[in-house]
């Protein structure tokens, strides 16, 4: 069961990341299934369809969360599985239904809670201060407008709350929690005494005849994966830059044309109070309009009557400051109310969808425009970028075409387009293993090179997409099948492996010799000093050591024991005493939210199945999950 609840808590924390940041940079997929109703639909939900394209798009973007977490030992194939592809096409029906779910129930979340989520996001913010840099920097990563992301959150939240209402209600036993509370507390008081494998290595020997004996026992441990040798190309509009010069008339002419793009937008810095609306709306406007007359009557108190009145506790702490901003960043009534003021005016009450505003204009940056010369080198290299980026759209067909038509090697493309060929060894089916290889070696290359026509034809791959106009075609040098690791290559790993073995032999006898010896004279000489450790508090024990030693009776104590750990040594431990700390009730409350989290899965499973069956599903291509496509 604790285990069960370890592995649940960093599930909780992947979702609460997924959540929170992920939701930033992931854009939805059904804001238009509707207007995608193709033909070759894999299934249906209701009236919106599941198409290929949707499925491919989902699968790349969970292939890229995978290389991000698992790094090395991130495969390009790992989704290819039936079971993998099912999942993926039901998440995405799932989807599908509690999108359609949030539009019938009108189901809706404000836009100032989006704003409110998007400014409080730690991805955008600088010095612990929302970043309205980095939050445009963001937004043109993305390709998005202000708008439009924000419409996207609102979106999401919305979906978020619907499944909020089921998973976050699992009645969870008071006696289950604290039960589990007493087995990740419960103390105890330990010293223990290692000996560790190091300690014998000297004492180790290692015959020449043992280790061949053993690589002649042991032969599957020493196959050599199938791996190859490959030379490849790379086209991109990096290619063309040199021979780009940025015409002058031109660049001005750029200039002229997008100095939105060098101008600073005005911004407003401003200090507010907010008054709840409460139960009496009026009433809370009366309040508001009591606060507003003593603010202006002594504007040098503001901070002071922010910290007295204002419900918003974040900026309250702060005198109600809410550093600078441009538009954009508020809602709409509180933008318009600040920017049609002037500096050291205050304005109010102004109505929110959060409360009643008294909003107090500290200080004005006016919009400017970066002069010419000042960005003139800025405009150059984005001129030479999209000049590059048009030659290469141009010039794209043709490296494909010659990569296909002279597919007895490489030099042709790289002659007809200046490239220099590179080579990459240790090319496996799993794909490289140098991080700067990784993403131009992606699961499409490696099937091109391990398919039969450069395989065994030895042609060129095809040109393969690998990133945004970014071409690779590639050919097998050399082909390494599976085989037997020579014994001199081998062999010295052999003979380390197996001293550790002996080593770790030593220590176990060694250590269950001294604790039979302090059973019988109780001495704690060489034991370390004494701690209170428990299963969440390891102090840099082993988990495996900590549960033992909790485990053991408490009515039993003190006591020895030993055991060996991962690695080789043998640690003795002395257990003293035990405790048991009575729960504070936020603890008992963190942990019953957990568990409802945990236990309401299974619900919120059950009712987006209720869903699909409620909106009607059907699986039209009941082969796609074992990756076949029915002809169209």
């Amino acid at each position: 069961m604790l285990q069960a609840f370890r592995d649940h808590k960093r599930w909780l924390m992947f979702i609460a990341m997924v959540l929170i940041i992920p939701s930033f940079v992931v854009t939805g997929i059904y804001s238009y299934n509707r207007m995608t109703q193709a033909d070759n639909s894999i299934a249906k939900v209701g009236e919106d369809s599941i198409t290929p394209e949707m499925f491919d798009r989902a699968k790349r973007e969970q292939l890229e969360r995978y290389r991000q977490q698992m790094g090395e030992q991130f495969r390009a194939g790992m989704l290819d599985t039936p079971e993998a592809r099912e999942a993926i096409l039901r998440m995405l029906m799932d989807e599908s239904a509690v999108s359609q779910m949030v539009a019938k129930e009108y189901v809706d979340v404000s836009e100032a809670q989006a704003i409110s989520l998007i400014k409080n996001a730690d991805a955008l913010k600088k010095d612990g201060q929302f970043s309205p840099e980095l939050y445009e920097r963001f937004l043109q990563s993305q390709g998005k407008s202000d708008q439009q992301f924000v419409a996207e959150i609102r979106r999401d939240l919305a979906k978020e709350t619907l499944l909020t209402g089921v998973t976050a209600t699992y009645p969870v036993p008071p006696a289950v929690v604290e039960h589990l509370h007493k087995i990740i507390t419960e103390q105890r008081e330990i010293q223990t005494m290692i000996f560790n494998v190091d300690q014998y290595l000297g004492d180790v020997k290692v015959m020449p005849e043992e280790v061949r004996a053993y690589y002649d026992q042991h032969q599957k441990e020493f196959l050599a994966e199938e791996h190859m040798t490959a030379e490849y190309v790379v086209l991109s509009p990096d290619d063309f830059k040199a021979g780009i010069k940025p015409n002058e008339e031109e660049v001005r002419g750029y200039y002229e044309q997008n100095k939105n793009q060098f101008t600073t937008p005005e911004e407003r810095r401003a200090s507010h109070i907010l008054i709840a609306f409460g139960e009496d709306k009026e009433a809370s406007k009366k309040k508001a309009e009591e606060v507003l007359a003593k603010v202006k009557a002594n504007p040098a108190d503001f901070a002071k009557f922010a910290k007295e009145f204002s419900i918003d506790s974040g900026s309250a702490q702060q005198g109600g400051d809410l550093d600078f901003f441009p538009r954009g960043m508020m809602v709409k009534p509180f933008e318009d109310a600040t920017f049609g003021a002037k500096k050291g005016d205050i304005v109010g009450p102004i109505e929110s969808d959060f409360g009643w505003h008294i909003i107090y204009v500290t200080d004005i940056r006016p919009s400017t425009i970066r002069p010419f010369e000042a960005v003139r080198s800025d405009i150059e290299a984005e001129y030479i970028g999209q000049m590059a980026l048009r030659e290469f759209s141009e010039k794209a067909e043709d490296f494909t075409n010659i990569v296909y038509e002279q597919a007895d090697s490489l030099e042709p493309v790289a002659k007809k387009f200046g490239l220099t060929i590179h080579k990459a060894d240790n090319v496996t089916r799993a794909g490289v293993a140098d991080p700067e290889l990784k993403p131009l070696f992606n699961e499409h290359v490696i099937d091109n090179l391990y398919g039969d026509e450069c395989l065994k034809e030895k042609r060129n791959s095809s040109a393969v997409e690998v990133g945004s106009n970014k071409l690779v075609a590639a050919r097998v040098v050399k082909y390494y099948p599976t085989a037997v690791r020579p014994f001199d290559e081998v062999k010295a790993e052999i003979a380390d492996g197996m001293k550790l073995r002996k080593a770790a032999e030593l220590a176990k006898a060694a250590g269950e010799k001294k604790l039979a010896e302090v059973r019988e004279s109780k001495s704690l000489d060489g034991f370390s000093a004494p701690v209170w450790v428990s299963r969440q508090r390891l102090l840099g024990h082993p988990a495996d050591l900590v549960d033992r030693l909790v485990a053991l009776p408490a009515d039993k104590l003190p006591t020895y024991t030993g055991m060996a750990v991962e690695g080789g040594a043998y640690i003795i431990g002395f257990v003293k005493a035990a405790k048991v700390e009575t729960p504070k009730p936020e603890e008992l409350q963190s942990l019953t939210r957990e568990f409802a989290t945990i236990y309401g899965e299974a619900d919120r499973r059950g009712y987006l199945s209720a869903l699909r069956t409620e909106l009607g599903e059907e699986m039209l291509q009941p082969k796609f999950i074992e990756g076949e496509q029915q002809p169209e």
